[in-house]
This record gives C-alpha cells, structure tokens and sequence, in this order.
C-alpha cells in the first residue's frame, strides 16, 4: 500500500472558512458525537462561531484553524461554547502545543462541556484524516448515543497508563501524549503495532531514543508534519478473536515502556 503524503490545509483551501463549510457537512468524521449539518459562520453575539450544530447528544460548536492552534483559537471556542449552552466543544487545527493539551484535559475534568482538541491532516490524494489529541475521560452521551463499543479496547481502557473513556467498535487506536510525544496502540484487522509519532522539527530527539529501544524492532518514518518510530506488535490484529489476549499484552507492555522512556527523557 503506498504510504500517503501529507499536505497543509493551506494547500487544499484557500481559506480557512472553505474548510469549515466542508467540515459542517461531514461532523461524523470527527467522532464527537450525533449531529446533523452544521451551520457555519453561526452569529454568536456580535461575532461568528466556526460551525454550530444540534443533534442527537446536543449541541455543538468547532473553531477551525490551518496550522498550529493558538491561545485566540481557544478562548474564542470557550467563549462560543458557553454563549451556545454547547455539550461538546472542538477546536480543530493541524497541531497543538502541549500546554493546550494539559489545558484541554483539565477543563474536562471540571465542566459538564466535552472539551476536544483534534487534529486535520489532508493527503495529496484528497483524503481527510482526524485525530483525537485530547477529549473527554468519560464519555456524558454514552447511555443515550446508541453506540456499540469495543470488546477489544474494553480491558486496556479499564485499568493502567490507556484507561479512558470506552472506545466505539471498529476504533483502531487509542493514543496517550507526553512531553509532547504521542504513544498510540493500534490494533487493525489483520495487524498491530505501536507508534511513537514526534513532530518533524523534533526529528533529531526522535532518532537518539532509538538507541533506547532497539529491543522492540522500531522502525522509523516521516511524513511532513510527523516523525515516527514504528513498533510491529503481529501479524494479526482484531479479527483474530483467539489471539486477543496476547495482542493486547504486548500492545500494553512495548506501550508502557516507551512511554516511560520518552516521560525520563532530559529536559
């Protein structure tokens, strides 16, 4: 399979207003829930929201933005999101500093809103990709979403350094940043491994902790936004019922270690 390769959104829209109109008509590839189509440029008071939408799990409010997401970004999207009454709040850029992060992690520990940080990237062959940077620990529309959830994830997200909110069915990964470093347990249908993804302008850290991590058969690869070391855990992942046990011990066990590893890095 030919590995995709990554554009800035600034390639694929001119304007960051094009991307949100896009965005309104496809919520569901964000995951945060039941909505239908957003309205976009909403009237929030004298200024405009992103995209607004209502749904099933009430109401929700994203603020777009290219590039790396900045404070403004952010204390619009609380603004809005209160104005609103919102249940679920998204800021999504192409990357996020790790205080935003920690940010975003502490506001949803103490607020009835689901606070999300999520993550854009474009392919050259058009394709959108939408990742999870931080979210909700406890998911507040599980009892009344409908929603199928995941026998594979389920012990992994019920205890140890993964536990978090229950992963739907069908989800392949699940992911835990530190120092800036996001460590993601992938399980597809017929394989599995661990990804330790840096970004790019980090490329030269990423390459010292591979004399630390020898023993797990990294393998390194870059896109232009990210660089990764690359841990094969089998040739066989969710659709292999028998081996599941197996799959999600070794998942687990290189996950821990190279978490630990990045965590004691220098300063």
């Amino acid at each position: 399979m030919k590995t995709p390769n990554y554009v800035r959104l600034s390639d694929v829209y001119k304007r960051e207003e094009e991307f949100s109109a896009d965005l309104a008509r496809h919520l569901d590839l964000l995951r945060v829930g039941s909505f239908d189509e957003g309205e976009t440029e909403a009237h929030v008071g004298t200024r405009r929201a992103d995209v607004v939408a209502q749904g099933d799990d009430g109401i929700l409010v994203i603020e777009c933005q290219f590039g790396k997401a900045d404070w403004d970004h952010w204390g619009r999207l609380e603004a809005y999101a209160r104005l609103k009454e919102a249940t679920i709040a998204t800021l999504v850029a192409e990357d996020f500093e790790e205080l935003m992060v920690v940010t975003c992690e502490l506001r949803d520990a103490d607020s009835k809103i689901g606070w999300y940080l999520i993550r854009a990237q474009a392919t050259d062959q058009g394709e959108f990709i939408f990742q999870t940077i931080a979210g909700p620990k406890i998911d507040i529309q599980t009892e009344r979403s409908g929603r199928v959830y995941s026998e594979f994830w389920a012990p992994i997200r019920g205890s140890g350094l993964f536990a978090g909110k229950p992963m739907q069915e069908g989800d392949s990964w699940i992911a835990k940043s530190v120092r800036g470093v996001q460590v993601a347990l992938c399980a597809y249908k017929g394989s599995s491994r661990v990804d330790a993804i840096w970004p790019i302008d980090r490329l030269e850290e990423r390459n010292l902790f591979l004399e630390h991590m020898k023993e797990f058969g990294p393998e390194t690869h870059e896109t232009p936004k990210v660089a990764i070391i690359r841990f094969p855990i089998m040739d066989k992942g969710q659709q292999h019922t028998e081996h599941w046990d197996e799959i999600r011990q070794k998942l687990v066990h290189v996950g821990e270690a190279v978490f630990g590893i990045v965590s004691k890095a220098p300063e």
